[in-house]
């Protein structure tokens, strides 16, 4: 089977339009031809993209795992224009960042305003995807640097692991455990806790350390990322254990950090195309992101210190 561009161009058009009607004045076509078309492509993958309810259409769950696939490749296509009007304008400086949502959210803010002081001529892109997503999109060499909590092996690309802490609990204020400086497994027994997806790494890796020690959590919701699970601890939903840029983010706004008495070492892989084809824009904001990361562990010693 083999789907061609105008097909993706009406899919990805009714995806983000909502109906018909929208889609077909976007692509500047009627809307009988879009429903055509649309009917086309669904008999030729085998089977519907959407639910129809009179003129309303509602996209299936196969449908929305196609489309975030499509998405992705309409926004190759925008970056690719965007870069022609650069160099079109003499203006080609672009750094295109991939990452998780966590450092978009809690950490490279930090690293993109220091950046941006000394060469604000530069256009960045920061793109936050989950781990999965994150890992297919490196390997289209699509994004100048990418940031992951997993090391990969790609041809014509680097990983470097940077040691960045250690994962820390995270915990409401006025939380009866804030009184200890170090917190054990053992204290977290009966807990209200907010936790990551059955999927991501940390998690596996806690579940074991609480699994060995017999502990017993009590779950009261689950999120897919840690500033979310950040939020749910401040609102005092229940405490958790993060990673530790997204720790020390939350540090003014609610929440209270401690040490975990069993180590976790939290790293970030630095993942880079190959030499020739590295941007000297992107060597500079690579030595920034290790300043902030040094600056952050520094400061994390002195709020664990207290």
């Amino acid at each position: 089977m083999r789907l061609n561009q105008r097909q993706m161009e009406i899919f990805n058009a009714i995806m983000v339009h909502k109906s018909v009607t929208a889609a077909a004045a976007s692509l500047r076509t009627s809307q009988p031809t879009v429903s055509r078309e649309l009917r086309d492509l669904e008999k030729q993958i085998g089977f519907d993209l959407f639910n129809r309810f009179g003129k309303r259409l509602t996209p299936t769950s196969q449908a929305q795992l196609l489309h975030s696939v499509v998405a992705r490749s309409f926004v190759g296509m925008e970056e690719i224009s965007r870069v022609a009007t650069a160099i079109k304008g003499h203006n080609a400086a672009h750094l295109r960042i991939a990452c998780l949502p966590a450092y978009a959210e809690a950490f490279l803010p930090h690293v993109t305003f220091r950046f941006l002081k000394t060469r604000p001529q530069v256009h960045l892109s920061v793109h936050s995807l989950e781990e999965v997503a994150l890992r297919h999109d490196m390997t289209t060499q699509l994004f100048d640097i990418g940031l992951t909590e997993g090391s990969y092996d790609y041809d014509e690309a680097t990983t470097e692991k940077i040691d960045v802490s250690e994962l820390l609990c995270v915990l409401p204020a006025g939380h009866h455990l804030t009184a200890k400086v170090v917190i054990d497994p053992q204290d977290f027994q009966g807990v209200a806790f907010v936790y990551f997806s059955q999927e991501d790494p940390y998690r596996r890796t806690l579940d074991e350390i609480f699994d060995a020690a017999g502990i017993v959590r009590r779950y009261t919701v689950e999120t897919t990322t840690a500033t979310g699970v950040c939020s749910m601890v401040a609102a005092g939903v229940g405490v958790s254990i993060v990673n530790p840029f997204t720790a020390a983010h939350y540090v003014d706004r609610g929440i209270v950090l401690r040490k975990l008495s069993v180590r976790v070492p939290y790293h970030v892989y630095l993942w880079r195309p190959a030499k020739g084809l590295r941007s000297p824009h992107a060597d500079q904001f690579v030595r920034v992101l290790r300043q902030v990361t040094e600056e952050m562990k520094q400061r994390l010693k002195v709020i664990l210190a207290d």
